[in-house]
């Protein structure tokens, strides 16, 4: 690779322990109703084949985890994601999403209705990891796609030490370095 093939900025290659990735996954909507829920009705999104050729693995460090906000429909697509940035796949979770009165969301769906959102957990080497985080993270819906402040807390709970880059990000967070197209979109993290 080039240096003016660097999509990144002045970020520096091999400098991260922890990656969470929220890439903007296109996929096709099923009836013209889901045309305004959809991702593409929010953000520009991308093409599998572009996410995949995004040179992830060089943002890693040696031992590295990947925590990959996935969508139901995409998953096994999205698998194919892991292993093209280099990671190999480790476990799953998935953020159950509430309401702002604490019940659980009642969300669109193919086949059943959504309530919640997936995430890969994947790594590169032998990443320390603490045996503290649960794989069901419960957390209030927001804006679209803006994921929850707790996920957050459990990645940092996952790798205390880590040095962590939010890749897609849309929110301006202490103690990780943050990269995308929205960035601040949603300001700074409470």
């Amino acid at each position: 690779m080039h240096l003016f093939d660097w999509p990144f900025g002045d970020i520096n290659p091999h400098s991260f322990d922890m990656i969470m990735a929220d890439p903007p996954w296109r996929f096709v909507v099923r009836s013209p109703k889901g045309e305004g829920k959809s991702a593409q009705a929010h953000y520009d999104t991308m093409a599998l084949e572009d996410i995949n050729t995004m040179p992830v693995m060089d943002l890693a460090a040696p031992n590295c985890v990947l925590w990959l906000w996935c969508t139901a429909p995409m998953l096994p697509q999205q698998l194919t994601t892991v292993k093209a940035w280099g990671f190999e796949y480790c476990t799953e979770g998935v953020w159950v999403k509430m309401t702002t009165h604490g019940k659980v969301s009642f969300g669109t769906g193919y086949g059943l209705r959504g309530s919640h959102e997936p995430f890969i957990i994947a790594k590169r080497g032998e990443p320390k990891l603490t045996k503290s985080t649960r794989s069901v993270i419960h957390g209030k819906a927001r804006e679209h796609s803006r994921k929850p402040e707790e996920a957050y807390f459990e990645a940092e709970r996952l790798m205390p030490r880590a040095h962590r880059l939010d890749l897609f990000s849309r929110t301006n967070r202490p103690g990780w370095t943050v990269w995308g197209k929205e960035v601040g979109k949603f300001g700074e993290a409470a």
